[in-house]
């Protein structure tokens, strides 16, 4: 049971760092006390208690902040999160951790042997629906193989490929069921337009999980708003989708994936909200787990190898 309030920072108020002022304005014994942002027009998003501040070294080193939570540009992961661990402060980063399998392997040689306190926002994993599939699916025998695709019209992002930016979702989600070495298999550009400068694409990713199993990833913004992702059993496939109001469904073995299914009750709880009660559940704990710092390293090792693939077409 939650006691004293929790003091959060936010570093980055961009269009994510939003969706946390708003989810940390819903949530009891959670304050936001600080957010590091240059845009002066960041202080009329928060509480007139909640100062503004343009470094966000002045963060991590507030001895009045409990935890950081990092919503900025990829490209700053890297340097944030090992600041926040030189400072032994809990950090709650976006996705994806880092940009590259160098920034990685700089990563875990800064927390070997070192306890840190650290979460990863991979989105998907904190909700319900989502959750409640990985709970069922040790009763359901071996996984024969993942299939998911994800599309949206937009956003057209000039700083970061699609690959970088959506496959860490469907990547995360894979290596929770199954955890351990994966590995490529083929990567392919179906589509690719130009809008406003930005690449809009439709990519096609196949990889290997542990024991060999595979699964099939097609992202696009050039399609219409959707995401599903289904996990294939001998028994049954189980079908997650992130928009309600059916978010669970069970379907024959040899059913069409976007077959209505036999509906699962989920109990609905905003992600974002549960990935910030986690956060501040292991902070109040104290807990030092690598479960989810390793999941993130390995999405990100993961999507290199994709990108190489990728980058040989």
């Amino acid at each position: 049971m939650r006691s004293a309030e929790s003091r959060l920072a936010l570093i980055g108020a961009g269009r994510w760092g939003r969706n946390y002022i708003r989810t940390l304005d819903t949530l009891a014994d959670v304050k936001l006390v600080a957010v590091a942002s240059r845009n002066p027009e960041s202080v009329a998003l928060v509480a007139p208690s909640c100062r503004i501040v343009a470094d966000w070294r002045e963060i991590i080193e507030s001895a009045d902040v409990d935890g950081v939570i990092v919503a900025t540009p990829p490209v700053s992961h890297a340097e944030i999160l090992i600041a926040a661990v030189d400072a032994k402060k809990p950090v709650l980063v976006e996705k994806p951790l880092v940009r590259s399998r160098e920034e990685a392997a700089l990563i875990r040689f800064v927390l070997d042997g070192r306890a840190a306190t650290i979460l990863i926002d991979h989105i998907h994993l904190f909700h319900p629906a989502f959750r409640l599939l990985l709970r069922m699916a040790p009763s359901l025998g071996p996984i024969r193989s993942i299939e998911s695709a994800a599309g949206n019209r937009g956003s057209f992002r000039r700083d970061v490929s699609i690959l970088w930016d959506w496959a860490p979702h469907d990547i995360a989600m894979c290596l929770a069921l199954l955890p351990g070495l994966a590995r490529p298999i083929r990567a392919v550009r179906l589509d690719i337009e130009w809008i406003d400068g930005a690449a809009a694409e439709t990519i096609s990713i196949e990889i290997e999980l542990t024991g060999g199993v595979p699964a099939q990833i097609k992202l696009s913004t050039l399609e219409e708003r959707h995401r599903w992702f289904a996990v294939k059993f001998d028994s049954c496939t189980l079908v997650y989708r992130d928009v309600g109001p059916v978010y669970l469904t069970r379907l024959r073995p040899d059913e069409d994936v976007q077959a209505p299914g036999e509906p699962i009750l989920v109990r609905f709880e905003q992600p974002l909200s549960r990935a910030v009660l986690d956060f501040v559940d292991a902070i109040r704990l104290k807990a030092t787990d690598r479960t989810a710092i390793d999941l993130g390293l390995a999405v990100v090792e993961l999507i290199a190898d994709i990108d190489d693939v990728l980058g040989k077409l």
